[in-house]
């Protein structure tokens, strides 16, 4: 039996006994057509892990159809079955294992998803979404994905009746525990300790996170960085935008901001950065609060495309002042920490009515026309 899961990352780690005798070169098939993939375990493929199995009658390249695989495959072995979600305990466990790792990270990642979600221009700081979580047409299936979120269990995870719910399980594993980078929570001590004096705090955060990167991109930025010096500089931006900031890194062309030239806008001075960080609506559920306000310090590599005070882009813009900088090449820059702040409480004012205000001038009012009163009854009576 060819068994079919719904995601690819499901297809890789799912271990089978069932092998097919043919060779799968890369395909070329697009998301939509795909019904499901199947592990390397059951087919044999070339430079892939796993292969998409499509419901498409015309494909383009060498993708597998489910005909193809019942009429060339032994049909003993051509039945297929829609595999459901991975075991329910195994997706639980790399859940808590996180959250004994580090909670409040795990919870900072839902309430940037979250702030992600409930903005209009959710498509682009969504990105990318994931085959299972779009529609027919390729969007991102919104509807599905917040109602999923207000299903989401508080944290930490005590109650056994939400462990009972793979849906919930599988949305949270897909979308929180990410492999190409670490989040995790730091005293302001340690990372006054790892700067070293590179940047001067002039507010302190609520919560620092630390962001290590696993991915094979943070080898090349190794290499690049190691034959250049660098140095740190706040970024701000909105709530919304730090799920993308914090998945896919800082990128010009998503800058709305062009004061001076198209690029990535930083400050060596923190309350500049925290003026384009206004507070947004995250994680209703959240440990951390559900308005927070995020900064990202971020690695620099000095280098001729990060323009300094006194350096003018392009004819056509204006001279960078003091206190930006901007970059105008993505790789050259790289997140490595998010201050985290929440809302000021608002000061709770005591309304006073005009009787409170003013007690002492209209007792003695009262008790001075009192006075006038018996004075003038006394002189009727005379």
């Amino acid at each position: 039996m060819i068994t079919l899961f719904p995601s690819p990352r499901r297809a890789k780690r799912k271990q089978t006994s069932v092998v097919c005798s043919i060779l799968v070169p890369n395909c070329d098939v697009s998301t939509q057509e795909i019904v499901g993939w199947i592990p390397q375990e059951q087919i044999i493929v070339i430079s892939t892990q796993y292969c998409p199995i499509t419901n498409s009658k015309q494909t383009q390249g060498s993708c597998l159809t489910k005909k193809m695989i019942e009429t060339e495959i032994t049909p003993s072995q051509a039945c297929f079955h829609t595999s459901e979600l991975e075991d329910d305990a195994e997706e639980w466990s790399e859940l808590e294992t996180e959250m004994r790792r580090d909670l409040l990270a795990l919870d900072l990642r839902i309430s940037l998803f979250v702030g992600a979600v409930q903005n209009f221009k959710y498509e682009s700081l969504l990105k990318p979404v994931p085959a299972n979580y779009r529609k027919s047409d390729g969007e991102a299936d919104i509807e599905t994905i917040r109602e999923l979120v207000s299903r989401l269990p508080e944290l930490p995870l005590l109650d056994v009746s939400n462990k009972q719910d793979p849906e919930i399980a599988s949305f949270m594993k897909t979308f929180f525990l990410n492999h190409n980078q670490k989040l995790s929570l730091i005293s302001i001590e340690e990372f006054k300790r790892q700067l070293s004096g590179q940047i001067e705090l002039q507010l302190a955060p609520r919560w620092i996170f630390q962001i290590d990167h696993l991915s094979r991109s943070q080898q090349a930025w190794e290499r690049r960085k190691a034959s250049s010096s660098t140095f740190c500089a706040f970024h701000g931006s909105r709530f919304e935008n730090f799920h993308s900031i914090l998945n896919l890194g800082l990128h010009q062309h998503l800058n709305k901001t062009s004061l001076f030239g198209e690029g990535i806008y930083l400050s060596t001075e923190q309350s500049l950065s925290l003026q384009y960080s206004p507070c947004g609506q995250g994680w209703n559920k959240s440990q951390l609060g559900p308005e927070l306000s995020l900064l990202a310090v971020c690695e620099v590599i000095n280098h001729p495309d990060v323009k300094r005070r006194g350096s003018r882009p392009s004819a056509a813009d204006s001279v960078i002042p003091d206190k930006y900088i901007l970059v105008t090449n993505n790789e050259l820059v790289r997140p490595r920490y998010f201050l985290v702040y929440t809302r000021p409480k608002a000061k709770k004012v005591k309304v006073t009515s005009f009787i409170e205000r003013y007690k002492f001038v209209l007792f003695l009012g009262l008790y001075v026309s009192l006075l006038l009163a018996i004075g003038l009854a006394k002189k009727v009576t005379i």
